[in-house]
Parts: C-alpha cells; sequence; structure tokens
C-alpha cells in the first residue's frame, strides 16, 4: 500500500515505450556497421583454418613418414590432401589461389602442389585467400623449414626484402672480415 500523497515507484507505460523505441533505434543503426565487419572475419576465420590445416599436413607427413602433398581440387575450388578423399572447401564469397615455392614446381600432371617431407620441411608455397571486394591473406610455407605463417602481400614482401637485406649485409661482413684476416697474415 501506498501513503497518501506518496507516488508509487516504478515506471510508467509511456517511458517504457520510449526506452524501446530508443533501444531499437540504436540496434537497426548498429546492425549494418556489424554486416560490414562479417566479411573481414570470415577471411581471417578461413585464413587460420587453413594454416591449421597446414600445419597438420605436415604433422601428419613427420609422424607417417611419408611425403604429403596439398593441392588444389580443379573441381570445387577446396583444398586436397594426399591422404583425404574429400577436399576442404571454402565459402562462396572466398577464391583460393595456390602458388608453388621455389622448391618445387608443378607435377607431371600439372597440378601445382604443396609437398611436406618426413623429416619436416617443404617444398614452399603459398596460398592466396581472397574475398570478393578485394582483401586478400596470404599464407606462406617456408621451404626449408616447413613454418606456415600468415599476413598481407605487402607485409610477406617487405620481410622478404628485409631478409635479403640481411643476408647481403652479412655476406659483406664476412668479405670484410675474410679481407681483414688476409692483410694480418699478409703483414707477418
Amino acid at each position: 500500500m501506498c501513503a497518501a500523497g506518496s507516488r508509487p515507484r516504478g515506471f510508467t507505460l509511456l517511458e517504457l515505450l520510449v526506452v524501446l523505441v530508443i533501444a531499437s533505434l540504436a540496434i537497426s543503426l548498429v546492425g549494418p556497421a556489424f554486416q560490414r565487419l562479417l566479411p573481414g572475419l570470415t577471411l581471417e576465420t578461413e585464413s587460420r583454418k587453413l594454416m591449421a590445416l597446414l600445419r597438420h599436413a605436415r604433422s601428419q607427413a613427420i609422424l607417417s613418414g611419408s611425403v604429403v602433398a596439398v593441392s588444389q581440387d580443379a573441381e570445387s575450388g577446396g583444398l586436397l590432401l594426399s591422404y583425404r578423399e574429400q577436399p576442404y572447401l571454402l565459402p562462396g564469397r572466398l577464391s583460393l589461389a595456390l602458388e608453388p615455392g621455389p622448391a618445387q614446381g608443378e607435377t607431371a600432371l600439372g597440378v601445382t602442389e604443396i609437398l611436406f617431407y618426413p623429416r619436416g620441411d617443404s617444398s614452399g608455397g603459398s596460398l592466396i585467400l581472397s574475398l570478393e571486394e578485394g582483401r586478400s591473406e596470404v599464407i606462406e610455407v617456408e621451404w626449408l623449414s616447413g613454418r606456415v605463417r600468415q599476413g598481407t602481400l605487402e607485409e610477406l614482401e617487405e620481410e622478404r626484402a628485409r631478409k635479403e637485406e640481411l643476408a647481403e649485409q652479412r655476406s659483406e661482413d664476412e668479405e670484410n672480415q675474410q679481407d681483414q684476416e688476409d692483410e694480418g697474415e699478409a703483414d707477418e
């Protein structure tokens, strides 16, 4: 019971309706923003799945003691592993391109493959996963170590250039050191 002259506690129907209208407007404005984020999330999710698939193929090669080949299925466009019958299929908005590495060309059938060897190394190569809108991710398999890593084309090119620059600098340092040793021997 309420005392005389005091107002009951709670919200009126009008106040509840105003809150519901404001909440529905906020949701309708935020919804399209989430739709723009979803393709990027799909690309990132699929690239992580493909990285896991490649790492699994490498582990399978090491454990089984035999070569595991990863190729692109001509019919579905998905990834086909030599020890599986069904290819890994991508969502419809994504496309996949497989490029061979420096240690592997194309096979006799003209199919590009990334090979994982029992020692843990690979033939190298890369997968380029692209959205219809043009955004893409690159998954690279290093030929010497079989290491799988992810990035954009620009990031991987910058890293390659940096590694080449370091290698050139090391060779110059080694040459300078050899010249200094040769001069030291000539002085004696």
